[in-house]
């Protein structure tokens, strides 16, 4: 098995606010699995990505822990640099979600890596995303 997993996450809303989706797209040697769904309510698009990130934690806590490294893609930089603490967040509503998700990752034994890629590289998960939306 591979020591790493590959993990592209997205979130995407139409319009901003409004309904909103997720995309997550698992790439390694051994799993490709593609995971799309919509949210409840309204949401911006900062919340879907954050919501992105917190289904993929979640889904290696419960799945995927046994890997050492789980290495997650983003294209929103807003919430790569808020989670790695290189940002504040000033959002009370962006807050709770960060608070979440650093709490789910507390209690994941893998070295978790959460990097900003360009939108380009992000094609899979973006495209799961926006069909996240449409159902």
């Amino acid at each position: 098995m591979n020591d790493y997993l590959k993990i592209f996450i997205d979130g995407a809303c139409q319009p901003n606010p409004g309904n909103g989706g997720i995309g997550v797209f698992i790439d390694s040697e051994e799993i490709n699995e593609e995971i799309s769904f919509s949210l409840p309510g309204i949401v911006t698009n900062n919340i879907a990505e954050y919501e992105a990130l917190i289904f993929a934690l979640d889904l290696i806590l419960k799945k995927y822990s046994s890997f050492k490294q789980i290495r997650i893609f983003s294209d929103s930089k807003l919430v790569c640099m808020q989670f790695n603490k290189k940002w504040k967040c000033k959002d009370n509503n962006l807050k709770s979600l960060l608070e979440k998700a650093h709490a789910i990752s507390s209690q994941i034994p893998s070295e978790i890596i959460l990097t900003s890629i360009p939108r380009e590289e992000n094609k899979v998960a973006d495209e799961l995303a926006k069909n996240g939306i449409r159902n």
